[in-house]
This record gives C-alpha cells, structure tokens and sequence, in this order.
C-alpha cells in the first residue's frame, strides 16, 4: 500500500458544483440538504491546519492525518462510537471555518501519503468524506464557548474557534455548529484557491517523484512508524539518531538516562574531574586551543600580584612610620583634652549630632589606613603606643 498512492486531479475550473461532485468521489456528497440523525451520540471535534496546502488535499483524495497523540484520540473515537464522528476544519489567521467532514474509517498506519506541504512529518492516514465546503465566518460562532484545561495551566473559557487543535466539543456545542453549517449559505470558499494550490500540488509531486534522496528518508520513517504509530515523532527520531553518530563508537547509554559523555581515558592530556559517579571529560583540542586565552589571563594575574607583593614590602618601612607618628599625635591630643568627652555631653542634641558626624568622619579615615594585609603588625603597635603614654603620665 505504501507505493499506491492517489493519481493528481484537477480542473480548470472549480465554479460548477456538479463538476466537483462528479471528478473528486471525497466531495460526492458536499453541500446538500444532509439529515442528522442522533447527533447527541456522535462526537465533535475541532481541526486547526497551519495551511490552506493540507486542507486542499484532504479535500481532493478524502484522507486526513495529523500528529500521533491526535490521530490516537480521533482512533479511539472512531472504534468506540455510537455514532458518527465529525470534524470541523479552519486554518490558521484565516478568520472562518472551511468546512466539515466526517470520519469513515479508522486509524490506517500502513497507508502514507507522500505529498503533504511539508515532506516526511505526516504518515498514516484517516478516510474522511465532505459533507460542507463553505467559508462561515467567526462571528456566527461568537456565542458558542466551552471551557478548555491544559496540562499545567488552569481552566479558561473559550470560543469554539479558538480551541486548540484536535480539541473534543461537547455535544451541545457540535450540535450548535452543525445547524450552522446546515442553514448558513455562503458564496465563498476555499475552491477559489484551488487552481493556484493545484500548482504546488504538482511542484511537490515532480519534486518528490523520482528522488533517491526523498524515497531513502520516506521509506526509513515510514518503517520506524509503522512500529509505534501513536508515539512516533520525527523530531525525537532524528535527535537520537544524530546523537548515535556524533558519540561515534563510544558507549551509548539507555534511551531515557542521562550520562556525561565518556571518552577513553588518556592520562597523558587530561587529568579527571569527578562529577558524581562520573567523569565528566574534555576533548584534546579544546584544551590546546580554547585554553591559550585562559593561560595568558592567568598569567598576567599572577604577575600582577608578584608586583604588588614587592611593592608591599618595599613600603611596609614607610607606613609603619606614618602609623606611629598619628598614633603620638593622638595621644597628644588626649593629653590637652583629657575631658573631651565629658565636654560633648554639656552640648545640644544638634551640636552633638555635628561632633559625632566629625567623629565617625575621622573614624573612617583611620580604618582606611589600617586596612592593610599585615593587621597583627599595626595591633602590636597601637597597643605598644597607648602603653607608652599611660607611664608618661
């Protein structure tokens, strides 16, 4: 089945109804006087398209096909109805519902067709049959809301037309959108556009036909598919697949656990860093390379902390100097003060406020010049000094 796909149809004109019923069989039946019968047993569901190019296909050979999560959900409501299922489709930015479908068939994941807009992303297929093909503006559908919950997030509140993609309608709200598209009449549709996607349609077949490259993928994804139709992602396949071949013929770990890449060991290049129970290792070349820039960094720090090591002993005689000589000074001071203190309590709140200002101002200028690396040195001589004024007195 895989090499039997649709021939391309088309017309050259797609004003005369009939003419459409009679070439494409998928719309045999589109926009006629349709009886519904329980409709409050058949399920409803919403099909948001990124374009016009896969609704113009499903339209033509009756197929439909989406991710594999919502094709599983469209499966499992089709082999557990009571009645019908159907589908209202819109496209992306386009402002209107295009038409709406039913499912006839279930889940086929051995069928696949090859000429999507986008090559290799799509396979398997659902056969669907036309019943409307008419463009129904959003307003009519303003007043129709249900309330959706995503995982992660809360309930909100939403119009029909803005549900996400393969979202399930309740039965109120599918019954409400069917009398819609029953009684609405509409001059518009998406045949307007068709002539103009027939010619992609047929870019892409030329394109597709005949390509060694394009068949090699189809056939490579299409076999990984058919094992595991409702959680195959091309996205999850290829990103395993390019980590097989960049580890090369190094240990691959389990699908699902989460290992630092191992190399062999070589001693002679690279000493180990524990991470955990791993090793996490670097390649030769980074080192080499990469690290030239880190090396003459560190190599100008280090310089730069030698030179300031010898400036610091070349001028600890200096400072130590400069220390003594405040130190006499400030107990000078105390001698012809010796009641400072007792003074500043005599003074108004404000004038104390300004002498403690003039106070911690000297404070700070002292604590700056004792910030120095060497800070038992400039203890033992305070303590040395107080102690000298104390038996000159």
């Amino acid at each position: 089945m895989m090499n039997d796909q649709p021939p391309f149809i088309s017309l050259e004109s797609y004003d005369d109804i009939n003419q459409i019923r009679k070439k494409f069989p998928s719309l045999a039946k589109i926009n006629l006087n349709h009886e519904f019968n329980n409709l409050e047993e058949c399920k409803f569901f919403i099909i948001r398209t990124q374009g016009e190019d896969n609704v113009h296909r499903a339209m033509k050979y009756g197929i439909w096909t989406s991710s594999s999560r919502k094709n599983e959900r469209l499966h499992e409501a089709f082999t557990n109805k009571k009645q019908e299922v159907y589908l209202f489709f819109t496209e992306i930015n386009s402002m209107c519902f295009s038409g709406m479908a039913k499912l006839t068939s279930a889940f086929n994941p051995k069928f696949h067709f090859k000429f999507w807009l986008i090559e290799n992303k799509w396979f398997g297929t659902f056969s669907i049959e036309w019943l409307y093909i008419k463009d129904l503006s959003f307003k009519l559908f303003e007043n129709i809301k249900q309330i959706q919950k995503l995982e992660g997030s809360e309930e909100t509140l939403k119009s029909v037309y803005d549900l996400i993609d393969c979202t399930e309608l309740s039965n109120e709200n599918g019954i409400k959108m069917t009398k819609i598209f029953q009684n609405e009449v509409s001059n518009k549709s998406l045949f307007e556009e068709f002539p103009q996607l027939d010619k992609l349609e047929f870019e892409n077949r030329e394109e597709r036909t005949n390509n060694q490259r394009f068949e090699k993928k189809f056939k490579e994804l299409s076999s990984v598919f058919e094992t595991i139709p409702f959680s195959f992602s091309v996205a999850s396949y290829e990103r395993k697949k390019n980590n097989r071949k960049s580890q090369g013929g190094y240990y691959q770990p389990p699908y699902g656990q989460q290992y630092y890449y191992q190399q062999p060991y070589q001693p002679y290049y690279y000493q180990q860093q524990q991470v955990g129970y791993q090793f996490q290792q670097t390649p030769q070349y980074w080192q080499q390379n990469n690290g030239f820039y880190q090396n003459q960094y560190y190599q100008q720090q280090n310089n730069n902390k030698q030179q300031y090591g010898k400036q610091q002993n070349y001028d600890k005689p200096a400072r130590q100097n400069q220390q003594q000589q405040y130190s006499q000074n400030q107990g000078i001071e105390q001698q012809q003060n010796p009641d400072s203190n007792g003074e500043v309590q005599n003074f108004s709140l404000d004038q104390r406020f300004q002498i403690n200002n003039q106070q911690l101002q000297k404070r700070t200028k002292v604590e700056k010049n004792k910030k120095y690396p060497n800070k038992n040195e400039v203890e033992y001589v305070e303590k040395s000094q107080a102690q000298n004024s104390v038996q000159k007195d």
